[in-house]
């Protein structure tokens, strides 16, 4: 059955001198035997019911696939042994062990040691090496070279120093590092823009973290990664595409993926070569320095120009949880598992706004009311 479990709501990262708290664990669940299916939510998911409403048509899809059980009018007050379990977050290892989550057969997600290590904050150094940093912080050798120039910050005065800094090689990016996606971010041109935007800004927001990222103007952003589900492994890239919104905003109108049978490791050679190798290289760092547990994988590379026409290949966000990609990989699973004589296939998910008739094939999981994308995904006939 699918279980909408909700878990308390977490805690940000405190500072790493700060007194430590041991977790209470719990046995984890034996190998195999499954039953049911479970859907878990916390108290700071900063989701849409857009996102919600597909989260449980995938897991529907998911649940059929695996032959578990699914009923989404039942909730439990918490996952039950033998549940699968597909988390809306990233879980902290703290969250998997009151789940009884030991490994990565047991969920379609992720789980980090630490909060921060799924934020975007992780991608960047400091700009202060002896800045009050979160418990845990590791330092991540060569990461400057996976991801756009940038910093992470934890003041205002931290905040105006580097943003001054990186505004004199072109436009920067403000990222508030806990927001989903591409929201929680502000474009600045200049030092008074910088100084209007952090009058804005408290000094706990701040104090949470924010990152300077070097703003592209001209620009492609890939879909790449690796998803696994207890007997099925797929890895993918491809492109992502833009929409025009109900209020004129440019945002997120989903994925083309080509997808392949195996693990990560099967995309060397495959997709866009610079892009592929800059999201192995940065997965096999970050996850191998914080021990990120991971069955599903997914980085957003981009590529492209800044305003003073200088070429960036980087990562701007990595997902360890269910993401606009997924149903796309769910399809995908799908797809592959009636094929076995297959390798790849094409799958895609589509975000819009409009009235224009869906393509044959096509599987609707949003309607597009009120301010919501209408959505579908589907496997593209012959990749095209």
């Amino acid at each position: 059955m699918l279980s909408l479990t909700a878990l308390p709501p977490r805690r940000r990262y405190k500072n790493r001198n700060a007194a430590r708290s041991r977790p209470r664990t719990r046995r984890s669940l034996p190998g195999g035997g499954m039953r049911t299916l479970s859907v878990i939510f916390d108290g700071t998911d900063q989701c849409s019911p857009h996102e919600v409403a597909t989260l449980r048509v995938a897991a529907s899809r998911v649940a059929a696939l695996l032959a578990l059980d699914y009923d989404p009018s039942h909730a439990l007050p918490g996952a039950s042994d033998g549940s699968y379990c597909i988390p809306m977050s990233t879980l902290t290892r703290r969250e998997a062990d009151a789940l009884g989550i030991r490994g990565e057969s047991q969920l379609w997600g992720g789980v980090v040691p630490h909060a921060f290590v799924a934020t975007k904050l992780v991608s960047h150094r400091p700009w202060r090496s002896d800045a009050p940093l979160p418990r845990g912080w590791k330092d991540l050798d060569g990461i400057e070279r996976l991801t756009l120039p940038g910093c992470c910050v934890f003041s205002a005065d931290d905040a105006w120093a580097a943003g001054t800094r990186l505004l004199r090689d072109g436009e920067v990016r403000l990222k508030q590092p806990f927001a989903r996606g591409g929201n929680g971010q502000a474009t600045v041109h200049d030092p008074p823009a910088l100084a209007r935007w952090l009058e804005d800004a408290t000094d706990a927001a701040l104090a949470g973290g924010l990152v300077l990222e070097r703003n592209l103007v001209k620009s492609t952003t890939y879909s790449i990664g690796s998803s696994s589900l207890p007997g099925h492994e797929i890895a993918y890239c491809g492109r992502q595409r833009t929409v025009m919104d109900r209020a004129g905003r440019e945002v997120y109108g989903g994925s083309t993926l080509t997808v392949f049978r195996g693990p990560f490791a099967v995309l060397a050679g495959k997709g866009p070569a610079e892009a592929v190798n800059v999201a192995l290289a940065y997965d096999a760092l970050v996850r191998g320095t914080y021990g990120v547990l991971a069955s599903r994988r997914n980085y957003d590379v981009i590529d492209g120009v800044d305003s003073r026409g200088n070429r960036h290949v980087g990562v701007l966000e990595q997902s360890w949880r269910f993401g606009g990609a997924s149903m796309a990989e769910v399809i995908a699973f799908e797809w592959l598992a009636r094929h076995p004589e297959a390798s790849s296939v094409v799958a895609e998910t589509r975000e819009s706004y409009d009235d224009a008739p869906l393509p044959e094939g096509a599987i609707a999981y949003g309607d597009g009311e009120a301010d919501s994308p209408r959505k579908y995904a589907r496997i593209v006939p012959h990749g095209r």
